[in-house]
């Protein structure tokens, strides 16, 4: 009985001195679980464009140019039908925000404008002649061959905003998606930062 009443009080003992211990205001931290939906988000872009180049290319958007050897060639335009066919397919990636696509399409507007003030017909068309979401006329596909092995790098602005930077090896560039968020992450603007 002695035995047993020794080791509760020892048993009391130690629970005071481990409670001792323990600070009284001790703020309990939860660490978050890292999220990388926004590079999942610029992954699935370059999954998608390297499934579909050909059909975004296929858009018959640019008019113009010299056509067959016997027509007489034609000033280079814009086809604001085609662009917007264009553009519905873009959003059915539903990986850009409404941002993107204005700009997108803005870059048409403008490009017609400059068609008019500069009429040409031969050559490639002035600001059409790379390709807009690399920025280049280099080996970017090479690189999208690979995606999983591309080293993305999230620079949070602020909660509903991020860039995710990127670098393709073969055609030499770096790149800087800006994403914002409403119901999940999308692409806002593409850079090239290299």
């Amino acid at each position: 009985m002695l035995f047993t009443h020794c080791k509760k009080e020892d048993t009391i003992k130690k629970t005071v001195v481990q409670d001792s211990i323990k600070p009284q205001n001790a703020v309990v931290t939860i660490q978050k679980v890292q999220d990388n939906s926004q590079i999942e988000t610029v992954k699935t872009f370059l999954k998608w464009y390297k499934e579909n180049e050909d059909k975004i290319y296929s858009f018959n958007s640019i008019k113009g140019g010299i056509l067959t050897e016997t027509d007489p060639p034609a000033n280079y335009y814009v086809d604001f039908d085609e662009v917007n066919k264009e553009i519905k397919f873009l959003e059915s990636s539903d990986v850009f925000s409404q941002k993107f696509l204005s700009a997108y399409k803005a870059r048409y507007v403008d490009g017609n404008e400059y068609f008019k003030q500069n009429p040409a017909n031969d050559g490639p068309p002035f600001g059409f002649d790379y390709d807009y979401f690399f920025m280049t006329q280099d080996d970017y596909q090479s690189d999208l061959k690979n995606i999983d092995t591309i080293q993305f790098k999230i620079k949070p602005i602020n909660e509903q905003s991020c860039n995710v930077e990127f670098h393709l090896k073969n055609c030499g560039m770096t790149y800087r998606y800006t994403l914002t968020k409403s119901d999940k992450w999308r692409i806002e603007s593409i850079k090239n930062i290299s």
